[in-house]
């Protein structure tokens, strides 16, 4: 199979139309089908279905196409890396974080290893804890800093204890709850919530940490995907409380001093972790950048 007709392919699926996909590619369109009839030919089935609303892919299809996107994703990293060393930049390392503690780490993890090692050019990418352990599983990444998600770690990762860590319950000091460091379930229950990371109100471990508590109606007002600063920010208008991890918002007390309201039951301990991918577990700038994360974060434990 010819690999540019797999990229080609997973463009068709992302776009949702083979008209779509040909002005993106810069292809004709008989071109582009005449590619498709090729790899369908090749692959033995039929990759997608057409109606007057576009295309669906089928099973097949769809497995085909994924290595269409890692292929794609290959041979932009291919071009990052020539651009990379035009401008004599020869060694990259890729870093991903959840939000918060990306918000709190990385400017100062990159300050400080930039300057060690002036030679190393860093990639930083924040979102969601659960995706950054899927893109590096594959291969989107070479060390991520999240907890752990997954009861097991993925095949070819290692991971390493960062910091031993809990969620708690935060508002602002300006929050009718702020003196009040030991409120009530019902107390709690009275405010609206908001929440970071997900779309969903709230993650397994944050509303078992409230169920616990005795906390059963959680009202999410707002809620942020990705993005700790608004977050942060809304936070801060005293208006709302919101279940957060202690290292982060430690990290960020001076200019977030949010108040650390004790859940009824206590919080839920939810360590952080460095993973690390295998292949590059031993690369003197990945263990450089597992130092400095360590110092960083060790005045604040």
């Amino acid at each position: 199979m010819d690999p540019r007709h797999l990229m080609q392919l997973a463009v068709i699926l992302d776009k949702g139309s083979i008209t779509a996909a040909a002005q993106h590619l810069l292809l004709t369109q008989p071109t582009l089908t005449r590619n498709m009839g090729t790899l369908e030919m090749q692959a033995g089935g039929s990759l997608f279905s057409r109606s007057r609303f576009g295309v669906r892919s089928t099973s097949l299809g769809e497995d085909l196409a994924r290595h269409g996107r890692a292929l794609a994703r290959q041979m932009q990293m291919a071009g990052e890396t020539v651009s990379r060393h035009r401008i004599g930049l020869h060694t990259h390392v890729r870093i991903g974080a959840g939000p918060l503690i990306g918000m709190a780490l990385l400017h100062e993890l990159s300050a400080a290893v930039l300057k060690e090692r002036p030679q190393l050019a860093m990639s930083v990418t924040t979102t969601r804890p659960q995706t950054l352990i899927d893109q590096l599983a594959d291969g989107d990444h070479d060390l991520i800093i999240a907890p752990a998600i997954y009861a097991q770690t993925p095949l070819g990762i290692t991971r390493i204890l960062l910091a031993e860590d809990a969620i708690s319950i935060y508002c602002s000091p300006s929050h009718p709850l702020a003196t009040t460091r030991e409120p009530s379930a019902e107390a709690l229950s009275q405010f609206q919530w908001m929440n970071v990371g997900t779309t969903s109100p709230f993650q397994n471990t944050e509303l078992d940490m409230l169920a616990r508590s005795g906390i059963q109606r959680v009202n999410t007002q707002f809620a942020t995907v990705g993005d700790a600063v608004v977050l942060l920010q809304v936070l801060m208008r005293g208006q709302h409380l919101a279940v957060l991890p202690r290292l982060p918002m430690r990290l960020m007390a001076a200019a977030y001093p949010a108040v650390e309201l004790s859940p009824p039951q206590g919080t839920t301990r939810r360590d952080l972790y460095i993973w690390v991918r295998d292949e590059v577990l031993d690369d003197p700038n990945v263990q450089a950048i597992t130092a400095h994360l360590h110092r960083l974060v060790a005045p604040h434990l």
